[in-house]
């Protein structure tokens, strides 16, 4: 299933409603703790990809009609709250710097995290589709035209302007980049990643992840949508209608491929590398080599979040309105817990005991699985 948006072609919203998979054994229900919930006051549209952060025990959030929110990460009171008055499309992104974030009408915005007052706000290309990324000195941001801008993180002000081709059809959105140590990785729509010199932009390296192909623009889609996971000297990539594959980080040499359709998102630890994708599948690799781990079907169907570290195991998000709990030795369906049936389109942080969840409707909660 295709969650997202056709870009280019002006068709409609691909994100249907979905019921809960017909599981064959039901996994049991967590005993949750709520410890507190807050409305943001708007819902958001499909495309946009707004997300809560977390810095300096506390929770960063945005909702697509303009408000930003600060939030005491342990009682939830808020600490403030910025209305920008405009419609925010990728958020939010944090760092010592401040609270980033853009917007439909192609602006990157930068909030005081203390006050939340706007420190500056820059126009670049096209609309910003996913969080920036903030440090280093600098605001990163992917926008929907192909560009990768960095702007000074006091100023605002462009240091440089990378620019990628974009195909006849895409999906809309994109992945955010990702800052390493004197630079920051990219995904581009055309199946490439990419890195780049955070001083002036200069191409340090590229790597192919997915070749279109095919003969309609439709096949041809390989976009690298979600965002790449950096883990040591290792940086791993995935494409939609492509694979998914272990690049090394000094030069972007392949160390290994596997052809899988990545469309929820990617995340790595210490063995394995967890990918989610377009059919609601959860595999794990090894991530020194690829070879697979494990691969969980009961949830297919949905579209799935990127997974995420909980304790022992891993937690996902899906488009059923589910929290997931997934055993991390053998892909087992462990747990379920429903949210009020909100839709689920974003990974949920997790700050040590509590998971972080931002859904569809615009509601933040902080919840943690009491221990047996």
């Amino acid at each position: 299933m295709v969650a997202g948006m056709l870009a280019g072609c002006g068709g409609p919203s691909l994100i249907k409603a979905e019921d809960p998979p017909a599981l064959e054994t039901p996994p049991g229900e967590p005993a949750v703790t709520e410890h507190w919930s807050v409305s943001l006051g708007a819902a958001t549209p499909p495309g946009y990809r707004l997300e809560p952060a977390l810095m300096d025990e506390r929770v960063f959030a945005a909702g697509a009609d303009g408000t930003v929110a600060a939030y005491d990460a342990a009682s939830g009171k808020r600490r403030w709250r910025q209305d920008l008055d405009v419609a925010i499309t990728g958020a939010v992104g944090v760092g010592e710097a401040g609270v980033a974030l853009g917007t439909a009408n192609a602006e990157v915005v930068l909030l005081d995290p203390a006050s939340g007052a706007v420190k500056w706000r820059q126009r670049v290309s096209s609309e910003v589709l996913a969080p920036p990324a903030v440090g280093q000195g600098s605001v990163v941001v992917r926008t929907g035209d192909g560009g990768v801008f960095a702007l000074e993180a006091d100023t605002g002000e462009q240091r440089w302007l990378y620019r990628s081709g974009v195909p006849a059809l895409s999906l809309r959105g994109h992945g955010s980049p990702v800052l390493v140590n004197g630079g920051v990785v990219v995904g581009f729509d055309n199946g490439r990643l990419g890195a780049l010199e955070l001083g002036n932009g200069d191409v340090a390296w590229e790597a192919s992840v997915a070749v279109p192909e095919g003969r309609s623009d439709l096949e041809r889609m390989v976009d690298l949508d979600v965002d790449p996971a950096v883990a040591g000297g290792d940086v791993f990539a995935g494409a939609y209608q492509g694979r998914v594959a272990g690049i090394a980080l000094a030069n972007g040499q392949i160390a290994w491929t596997r052809e899988v359709s990545v469309l929820g998102g990617i995340s790595v630890d210490d063995s394995n590398v967890y990918v989610t994708d377009e059919r609601g599948r959860l595999w794990a690799f090894d991530r020194r080599n690829g070879a697979s781990v494990w691969r969980l079907d009961a949830l297919e169907g949905l579209s799935l979040t990127a997974p995420r570290r909980y304790r022992d195991g891993l937690i996902v998000a899906g488009s059923d309105g589910y929290l997931n709990w997934i055993g991390l030795r053998d892909g087992a369906l462990e747990a379920r817990y429903a949210l009020d049936n909100s839709r689920l389109s974003v990974a949920p942080r997790v700050d040590g005991e509590r998971i972080v969840v931002l859904d569809r409707r615009g509601q933040l909660r902080s919840i943690s699985v009491n221990q047996q």
